[in-house]
């Protein structure tokens, strides 16, 4: 953890709560219409939230807009790993050549202005984060020089070991259960796999290998660990990987942004548990490299840059938290025009988008200054069901709690967070429409403090965060 990681989390939290607000809140006389209790007791898990916040970052991207600005913005995300290059072009990219191709691989277009590997490791050696590499793997040649796809991620290895980065993350491939991407059989892609695994862990024995990166299948997923245990190779892996979106939004459909849709995320990844618990491969963690309320359709903007979406990304984090390992938004820097993009890499410098607020909410709410940190994740009962709010805890290595709340309703709800110990201070933020549509971050919100109780008003469609010291 750097100094300049503190420094900047304690400026940015101290710009974003004007005041304490913990005097007022809720007319004292009234009852609460909804009690939560934090049970301190009842610790679900601990986790590195570093890992749940993790970064996507795309070669796309020029260098220039690596800077401070860049910096500050990814850092209050909380993020401890990074993912590169990003997204489909893994599976074309040449990081040797710095050249990218289309799916077939036959001509290859000179990359020197995006981000390259020397650049993306300068940058998150800055912000404090360890490197996860979609590999391509696919070999291939360039101006018909041959190139090994074994042997690059070989070459990549070494340069990350010597850069200090002994034990990264790397991913094969990227959807190539997809049509839109260069497809492979489930046995050729699992056959890729071992052969980049074995080659990467030649060099580095501390690699983590994580497959197979598919677009949410899990036919995909038990097809792959399958044909691994087939070829005796289930000792190389190391993480199971796919992507989540919530929904494809088209104007061929009606569907629209499914707030219940994080629950069935959770249960989703609870599945994925049971499957690798019940193959003897309880050590393999589950990272969800890819997620997003929507994918939507050319030329369909519904539910675009709303205050639904910015409640799934909280909702989905929350439930993360619970239910997965590590997981990576889509996506951290990129045109702000497209609505799954944090920071907008076309402003200048790059700035916030509406939807980069309701992943920092979260994120520093549930996490520590220092987000490699572990936190203990606490169980929250409460007397609403999921289809009205939800609620997620931790406690941090301080003894400090972190309490997100999300109203998903229509109307707002003075709230009674029973908290496990007396608190001298709470502080909330908070985000509804009003702060969501404005673009300029979460508002001060008034908590007051009786006896072992915080009390709240949570407005329709927000996220409020509470720190409880």
């Amino acid at each position: 953890m750097n100094v300049r990681r503190i420094v900047l989390s304690l400026l940015l939290a101290a710009a974003l709560v004007p005041a304490a607000c913990q005097q007022t809140g809720p007319p004292s006389g009234d009852e609460p219409e909804v009690f939560m209790t934090v049970d301190g007791n009842a610790v679900l898990r601990t986790v590195s939230p570093g890992l749940i916040f993790g970064a996507n970052l795309g070669a796309w991207v020029s260098d220039t807009k690596l800077g401070t600005t860049t910096q500050n913005l990814l850092e209050a995300l909380r993020p401890s790993v990074a993912r590169f290059p990003g997204g489909n072009i893994s599976n074309n990219f040449c990081w040797v050549e710095q050249m990218v191709s289309d799916n077939d691989h036959l001509v290859w277009q000179d990359w020197s202005w995006g981000i390259d590997v020397g650049e993306f490791i300068a940058f998150i050696k800055s912000v404090d984060c360890v490197p996860m590499f979609s590999l391509n793997p696919f070999d291939h040649a360039i101006d018909g020089v041959p190139h090994s796809a074994a042997n690059e991620a070989e070459d990549l290895a070494r340069v990350f070991v010597d850069e200090g980065f002994a034990g990264a993350y790397y991913e094969v491939g990227n959807e190539n259960d997809g049509s839109w991407n260069p497809m492979l059989t489930i046995e050729e892609y699992a056959d890729r796999f071992v052969l980049l695994a074995r080659a990467v862990k030649t060099i580095d024995p501390s690699a983590q290998f994580m497959g197979p990166v598919g677009s949410g299948t899990s036919s995909w997923i038990d097809g792959f660990l399958d044909r691994l245990a087939l070829l005796g190779a289930t000792g190389l892996l190391d993480w199971i990987s796919f992507h989540r979106y919530g929904g494809w939004i088209s104007n061929s459909n009606a569907n629209g942004i499914g707030l219940d849709d994080p629950q069935q995320f959770g249960l989703d990844l609870a599945a994925i548990r049971a499957s690798l618990d019940g193959r003897g491969l309880g050590r393999v963690k589950i990272a969800v490299t890819e997620i997003n309320a929507a994918i939507w359709d050319t030329g369909c903007t519904r539910d675009q840059f709303t205050i639904k979406q910015g409640l799934w990304l909280a909702d989905a984090l929350g439930v993360s938290l619970l239910k997965a390992d590590a997981v990576n938004v889509w996506i951290h820097l990129h045109p702000g025009a497209d609505p799954h993009a944090l920071i907008d890499s076309e402003a200048s410098p790059p700035a916030a988008t509406k939807n980069y607020w309701p992943v920092a909410l979260p994120a520093q709410t549930l996490s520590s200054a220092d987000p490699a940190a572990p936190v203990e994740v606490l169980a929250v009962a409460r007397d609403v069901g999921d289809q009205v709010m939800t609620a997620y805890a931790v406690r941090k290595t301080d003894g400090a709690l972190g309490v997100l709340l999300l109203n998903k309703s229509d109307r707002s709800y003075d709230v009674a967070v029973n908290l496990p110990a007396y608190p001298q201070a709470v502080t909330a933020r908070r985000i509804g429409p009003q702060e969501y549509d404005a673009g300029t971050g979460p508002a001060a919100a008034n908590v007051r403090i009786d006896a072992r109780r915080a009390r709240i008003s949570v407005p329709a469609k927000s996220i409020v965060g509470l720190d409880v010291r």
